[in-house]
Parts: C-alpha cells; structure tokens; sequence
C-alpha cells in the first residue's frame, strides 16, 4: 500500500502519543503504519525531517481565522490557540521548540500577531521583538507544563523554610508552585500585551 505524507504525520502522532519525543523514531512510525522504513523514509529521511514535519502541522493547525477586531486581542487569541495547539499533543512544545522548516503555516501564525502588534501602533522593531516574546514565553511555559515534575528534594515549604529564601516563603506554594499554568500563561499575555492607551 501506498502511504500519503499525511499518513505518516498521523502515524508519528500516534506514535508520540505512546512512547514520547525521546523515543520517537522512523522505524516505529512504520511499525504504526504496519509498513516497512522505506514507506516512511520516501516522506522524510531523517527524524529530524520527520519533527520539522510535525512541528509544521502543529502550526499549521493554528486557526488565524475569525479573530477579535481588536488588535490586542487578536494577539492574545492567536497566543493562545498556538499553545492549545501545542498542549494537544503530547511534547507538542518541545516538538516546536528550535524548529523552524520556513512554510508559510509557522509564518502565518508570526504574520498575524506582527500584523495585529502593528495595528496597534507599535513601530515595526517592537512588534517584531514582542512577537519574539510571546512565542519564546508560550514555547517556554508549554514545554514546562507539559514536562512531568517530581520534586525529589523535598516540598516547597521545607525548602524555603531555612530562611534563605525570604521573598520565595513571603510570596507562598499556593503562588510559585501549585498556581495553575493557565493563569500563569494568561497573566504573562497581559503583561506582554497590555491595554494601550
């Protein structure tokens, strides 16, 4: 059987899904798709091709459509579906982190934020360099929710408790630890992107 390109790119999702980026290979996208290396290798011949490849489709998947006229929520919204579009697959920010394959799905998405940024008023330096920041803080704050976090060391409270880290105990677990990563995402947004006046 013939297999499509996007055969394969289902496949290794279902594959990331099982065994996780680190053991994500071509041999076990083919085993997937019940086919042999070859099969997957005339798509993409390397895993590297094969992560650019997937990346692209999650990008991809961003829907730049339908978006608040409002340029600062436009931002926002685009911000957010590119990290619920990351959150939908498992590794899905480290899989985008550090890939770049130059299609026009991962332009589209920096297009319309630079766009919105720059309908807003800001100069063209400071859309781009916060466009910058908005995917580095949701890149970031992705890969770190969806690493799993065993804290060997200790709790919180005990570690902060030897006084040496005043602010830290001042500010509390409640806050630094077992604060929600969607309102750390949403309160970062606000403070990349604010109201302007």
């Amino acid at each position: 059987m013939r297999w499509t390109l996007d055969d394969v790119i289902e496949a290794a999702f279902t594959t990331l899904e099982a065994d996780g980026l680190d053991k994500l290979t071509l041999r076990g996208v083919a085993r997937t798709l019940g086919s042999h290396l070859n099969s997957v290798s005339w798509y993409v011949k390397t895993k590297q091709t094969l992560i650019e490849t997937m990346a692209d489709h999650i990008v991809g998947s961003v829907d730049v459509t339908h978006l608040p006229d409002e340029p600062i929520e436009r931002a926002r919204t685009v911000a957010t579906r590119y990290r619920d579009a990351m959150l939908g697959h498992r590794d899905g920010g480290r899989l985008v982190a550090g890939t770049f394959s130059g299609t026009g799905k991962t332009l589209r998405v920096a297009d319309t934020i630079v766009g919105a940024l720059l309908d807003d008023g800001y100069p063209e330096a400071d859309a781009a360099r916060l466009c910058w920041s908005i995917v580095y803080f949701t890149l970031g704050l992705t890969q770190e929710q969806q690493t799993p976090s065993d804290n060997p060391r200790g709790s919180f409270r005990e570690l902060v408790a030897t006084d040496s880290y005043p602010a830290l105990a001042r500010v509390g677990e409640h806050l630094m630890i077992a604060d929600s990563f969607d309102d750390r995402f949403h309160y970062g947004l606000s403070r990349l992107l604010p109201p302007r006046a």
